[in-house]
């Protein structure tokens, strides 16, 4: 939805002014309706906006009425309505009852407790011009991202929505944290609040920031996916996950702009699209093409054939503005540069998608196979990560240099033993894992590709309440060794007469196409012996395997090698 980027320092020099200008710039796409910059005492304040609710009231950042507070906001509240009902009724005066104002009060009446009245997707930044401290917050599956860079050596601090802007700009420096490079080559996920630059951290899903005067940051996690669970009439589920979900789409339609749905033939986005149906939201649907299957009885629909040659030219530029990998660690992120660049030039702002759904419902694959270890091979859950990764990680072995990924595999073993789960049942914990660890990076694909085209993506199967419900189902519901997605799939079978294709056919990725490219196999091999990547990576074994073109258990390696010299090349 928007851009922010938040500095504090004791003093400001011109150069410090241009940087803040040009990195603020560079979010442009994440709001191309309005850019912001103030300076507050010690703050510089800086938003680009992408209008889709108070389009004429809603302009940021936004000062509170007592002049004291500042907030930079993105996402959507989806009650926000009922806040801003809840705060007058305790004689609160409102101006514009919109978001940031909403959010901001509540942080007045309940400091850090404010981000529990959220539902929906954020996040923001406070700033305190009295006491000249900060409180930063994202949501509960990091839906909308923060990062932040403290600078010793000039006790300053920064706060953005894409940290590639204050490295382009000289906020900090550009030093590799290679424990990170092996996460994102073996398993992808986010264990902490680090990135791939030792200076540069996430604020963790469900996390909050708060930074005191002389900027010491201490962070709190709010939220746990499976703590505090509802209770349920265990005889009515189907009824229950019909109405919550119901619930959900009323809430999250909220919009004054139209709305668009990314379809397929698979059960996620046909639940949305019927919902949508039911509740009469009209939305325009894009189907990206999988097979000749045909979607029957859709009205408004556009096919998206594959365009290799255009996936490819949109991804360069993508990676040309970016210095962060993650959001393009599995080669099925290509096909979203193609859909969202398509609905951005229909003139839409934002779109729905099914993200969520397999982590919530248990429709992976890999979760039968996990299953089946953890069950029958008897196998300690850090070992079944290490076994369900085992290429991943044996590549990791293979291709990178030895001072690099010395122990790795066994340090990531005790990471995840370390972990204490919440759950009981061994299909929770899989689902546990996921939620906590797997979404926050596999959602910011979404973020980071959608604003590259100032489209704002949702996701409705992640509104937390909705997610604590099904959490407390039992996992009968929702999968065993043999089925995913079980509750889900009678609901559409009974109640819209949908069947779902049995084999899920995945999104196609371009990449194979891409190593009979020429030009961008050269490419690729020089980035390799000249960029950064050489420094970690044995260079003589990887351009083997891409001289022979890859086998099934190289693709996800090079997939994300290829990725990451593009991003790191440009240093």
């Amino acid at each position: 939805m928007c851009g922010i980027l938040v500095y504090k320092s004791n003093s400001f020099d011109k150069k410090t002014f241009d940087s803040f200008k040009l990195s603020l710039k560079d979010l442009n796409s994440r709001g191309p309706d309005e850019t912001k910059f103030f300076k507050k005492k010690n703050f510089l304040l800086g938003f680009t906006r992408l209008s889709i609710n108070n389009i004429k009231n809603g302009s940021q950042p936004y000062q509170s009425n007592c002049g004291r507070y500042f907030i930079v906001f993105n996402g959507e509240i989806v009650n926000y309505k009922d806040l801003a009902s809840d705060l007058k009724l305790k004689s609160i005066k409102l101006e514009y009852s919109h978001e940031a104002e909403i959010i901001l009060n509540l942080f007045i009446l309940y400091g850090e407790k404010c981000v529990n009245y959220l539902r929906g997707f954020f996040s923001f930044v406070i700033t305190d011009l009295k006491s000249q401290k900060i409180f930063a917050a994202v949501d509960r599956f990091s839906i909308k991202p923060l990062y932040y860079s403290y600078n010793e050596s000039n006790n300053s601090i920064i706060i953005t929505s894409d940290f590639s802007v204050i490295l382009k700009n000289g906020f900090t420096s550009k030093s590799l944290n290679y424990d990170k490079i092996l996460d994102y080559f073996s398993v992808a996920r986010d264990f902490d609040n680090s990135t791939i630059f030792k200076n540069i951290k996430k604020i963790e899903a469900s996390n909050y920031l708060t930074i005191s005067s002389d900027n010491k940051i201490r962070k709190n996690r709010y939220w746990h996916p499976f703590e505090l669970l509802p209770k349920y009439n265990k005889e009515k589920l189907e009824n229950l996950v019909i109405e919550e979900f119901d619930k959900v789409i009323n809430l999250w339609k909220i919009a004054e702009t139209e709305l668009s749905l990314c379809l397929s033939t698979g059960v996620d986005s046909q639940i949305i699209n019927n919902f949508f149906a039911q509740n009469l939201i009209q939305a325009k649907k894009y189907n990206f093409y999988e097979s000749k299957k045909k979607l029957s009885d859709i009205n408004n629909l556009t096919k998206i054939f594959p365009n290799e040659k255009k996936i490819l030219n949109l991804l360069n530029e993508f990676t040309k503005q970016t210095f962060n990998p993650y959001p393009l660690a599995h080669a099925s992120s290509t096909s979203l540069f193609q859909i969202y660049n398509k609905i951005k030039n229909d003139r839409f702002k934002l779109t729905f998608n099914g993200e969520g759904s397999d982590e919530i419902f248990g429709g992976y694959e890999r979760y039968k196979r996990q299953l089946n270890l953890l069950k029958n091979k008897k196998i300690s859950f850090s070992e079944m990560i290490v076994q369900t990764y085992k290429n991943e990680i044996n590549n990791i072995d293979i291709f990178f240099q030895k001072k690099i990924s010395y122990g790795y595999k066994n340090e990531l073993k005790k990471r995840i033993s370390n972990i204490r789960f919440k759950s009981n049942k061994i299909e929770n914990k899989i689902l546990e894992f996921d939620q906590i660890y797997w979404i926050p990076v596999i959602i910011q694909r979404h973020d980071f590709i959608g604003m590259n085209y100032s489209l704002e993506v949702r996701p409705p199967f992640l509104d937390h309440k909705f997610v604590e419900i099904i959490n407390s189902l039992p996992v009968k519901n929702k999968f065993n060794s043999s089925a995913g997605k079980i509750i889900l799939k009678k609901i559409l079978k009974k109640q819209f007469k949908y069947i779902a294709p049995k084999n899920k056919i995945g999104t196609p990725s371009i990449f194979r196409k891409i190593l009979s490219n020429k030009r961008e196999i050269d490419n690729f091999k020089e980035a390799i012996f000249y960029g950064e990547c050489k420094n970690f990576i044995d260079t003589n074994k990887v351009t083997k395997i891409v001289r022979k073109n890859y086998k099934s258990k190289d693709s996800i390696f090079l997939w994300r090698l290829y990725v990451l010299n593009k991003v790191l090349y440009k240093f």
